[in-house]
Parts: structure tokens; C-alpha cells; sequence
């Protein structure tokens, strides 16, 4: 654990204590002084959490636990105060749990890697039992996996953006490759792990293209999944920007390209167990091109409504581009 947290967590423990302490000698002027800093201690842990980027979800099961411990001290310590505080917080935090961690959890759309059809500033609900349910803030399923399908939109951890991923995680069938491929991966995959990773990886939201045993291939705009060609319709284009329609297994979206890939091309036989994960925005999207596979290992869930967008501090939200995501 980070250094800096365990400390800040020791001295709210310590200050609990004293808390307490102060309470049953009913000595009102240090039990404020300890209850102001542990509140100025509680807003800098929260940073610090926000700063390590530790899954909330994980954050919410541990102070709903920590609740139902402090009920219970309560009772044990004849604090009514302490005890009647902590039994409404469990059940307000274990409220919260519950929906966040298997029900649906918000999640901000932060790039503009799936225009058009998600914006930045679009605040999303993500179904977090979609693909199994997973105890919160690990990758541990309480039930049985169920696997995405193509055309899904699903949130996930890249492994480029956690820093103990090994470039065999993003490619599986890394042997299989040239030496030059591999080689071409390799550097690029390790120089985004160095500019991006983080301890616990970071949420992506991208288009599955590819699941375990498809053969993509993409030349250019052009799309081919198993042999078959992908139908691809042209809606406009202005100023070298054109938005496509494309239909994947009778689902249709509509993507955006710039001309600036024209020529690119990309082949893939997708491994058991990992996914192809590509962005709307095809000329603006860090994905599986760049990255590899994501795991289904590392699934949160399944983008499938926009409930809110809020572009800026400087604007009120809306509630203007509410739909069901396609």
C-alpha cells in the first residue's frame, strides 16, 4: 500500500481512539479539536485515494465495513452517539455498494475516442452484472463470466495502463508474430505503459470488434471479421471529415474518420480469453491497434445508457443527449 495513505490511515485510527476517548470522559473541548482534524484528515485521504486512482468500489465496501465495525463498538463502548451515527452510515454505504458495484456504476466519457456517438462530458451508466458480477474493486467473479459480444461498448482496464502488465497480456500470440511485429509491439506497447500505467490501470470505454477466435482484418476505413466484409455506408462528408455507417452483425453505428489512416492495415486472430477493442473515432483512438487485446479478466461492464452530459464547469449539465447507447 502507498506510504503516505497507510500513514494518514494510521493517524485517523489514532484519532478515533482519542475520539472516543474524550467522549466517554465527556470532555467536549478536545473531542471537537479531534473531530475537526479527522475530518481535515478524511478530506485528504480522499485525495490522496482519488490521486492513487484506487477503485471506489473497492473504497465504498471498506468504509461500509468500517461502519458496521464502529456500530458495533458503539454498542460495546455505550456511545449512543457513536452508535446510532455508525448503524445509519452502514446502511446509507451498504445502500450505495450494492448499486455501484452490481447494479450500475456512472462513469464519465473522458476523450473524444467514440465520437460521434459519445461526447466528452456524457456521464454514462455502466451495467456492472452484465459480464458476471465481481466482488468491488477486484477481479474476482461472484458468478459465472458471461462474455461480451461484438458491437458491445464495454468499459475495461487496458493492460498498457497498469504498470505490472506484461506485453504478453496485450498479446497472447506475441510468438506468433515477426520479429519485427514483435518487436514494432513491443516498443510502442512499452513506451504508452511508461507514459500512462498506474498501479490499478485505468477505465477505457471502446467498441468490441473482435472476440476469442475471430479473424479481423482492417485495410484503411475497410473492415473484414471472419472472411466477411463489413457494410459500410457513407452519411457525409465535410471539410475531410466523414461520418460512416457501419453494420456489424445486423447492428448498426456510425463512426468517424478523418482520411489520416487511409493506408493502415491490421490483422488479428483474437486468443481465448481476450477481446479487440476499438473507438468510434477512428482517426482519434488510443485502442487495440496501438495497445493489443484487453482481457476479459479486467471487464467492469457495459456502457448502455447516457444520462447526463456536462461539457464544462463553465455550463450546466443537461440532460439534452439522454438515450440508450447503441
Amino acid at each position: 500500500m502507498d506510504t503516505s495513505l497507510t500513514l494518514l490511515l494510521g493517524l485517523e485510527a489514532i484519532g478515533y481512539f482519542f475520539w472516543i476517548l474524550f467522549t466517554r470522559n465527556k470532555n467536549s473541548f478536545n473531542r471537537n479539536i479531534i473531530s475537526t482534524l479527522m475530518f481535515v484528515l478524511a478530506l485528504v485521504i480522499l485525495y490522496r485515494i482519488f490521486v492513487l486512482n484506487i477503485d471506489f468500489g473497492l473504497v465504498l465496501s471498506i468504509a461500509t465495513f468500517l461502519a458496521a465495525l464502529s456500530w458495533i463498538l458503539g454498542s460495546i463502548v455505550s456511545i449512543d452517539e457513536l452508535r446510532k451515527e455508525s448503524k445509519s452510515y452502514f446502511f446509507i454505504l451498504l445502500a450505495i455498494t450494492i448499486i455501484r458495484s452490481f447494479a450500475y456504476e456512472p462513469y464519465q466519457i473522458p476523450s473524444r475516442s467514440m465520437v460521434p456517438g459519445l461526447q466528452v462530458g456524457d456521464f454514462v451508466l455502466v451495467n456492472k452484472h452484465a459480464y458476471g458480477l465481481k466482488f468491488p474493486g477486484t477481479n474476482y467473479l461472484l458468478t459465472e463470466l458471461k462474455k461480451p459480444a461484438r458491437n458491445d461498448i464495454a468499459v475495461f482496464i487496458p493492460p498498457h495502463t497498469i504498470c505490472d502488465a506484461s506485453p504478453f497480456d496485450a498479446r497472447p500470440d506475441l510468438g506468433t508474430l515477426s520479429t519485427d511485429q514483435s518487436q514494432l509491439f513491443l516498443n510502442k506497447f512499452l513506451k504508452l505503459q511508461k507514459d500512462r500505467c498506474t498501479a490499478n490501470g485505468i477505465k477505457y470505454v471502446k467498441r468490441v470488434i473482435g472476440i476469442p477466435g475471430d479473424k479481423v482484418e482492417i485495410k484503411g476505413y475497410e473492415m473484414w471479421i471472419n472472411g466477411n466484409k463489413i457494410d459500410q455506408e457513407v452519411i457525409s462528408s465535410i471539410n475531410g471529415e466523414s461520418l460512416i455507417k457501419e453494420t456489424i452483425d445486423d447492428k448498426t453505428h456510425v463512426i468517424r474518420s478523418l482520411g489520416i489512416t487511409e493506408y493502415a492495415q491490421h490483422n488479428w486472430t483474437v486468443p481465448e480469453g481476450s477481446y479487440l477493442a476499438i473507438g468510434d473515432n477512428r482517426d482519434n483512438s488510443l485502442d487495440s491497434r496501438a495497445w493489443g487485446y484487453f482481457s476479459e479478466n479486467t471487464l467492469v461492464g457495459k456502457a448502455e445508457y447516457i444520462w447526463l452530459h456536462w461539457n464544462s464547469f463553465s455550463n450546466l449539465p443537461t440532460f439534452t443527449r439522454n438515450q440508450k447507447i447503441d
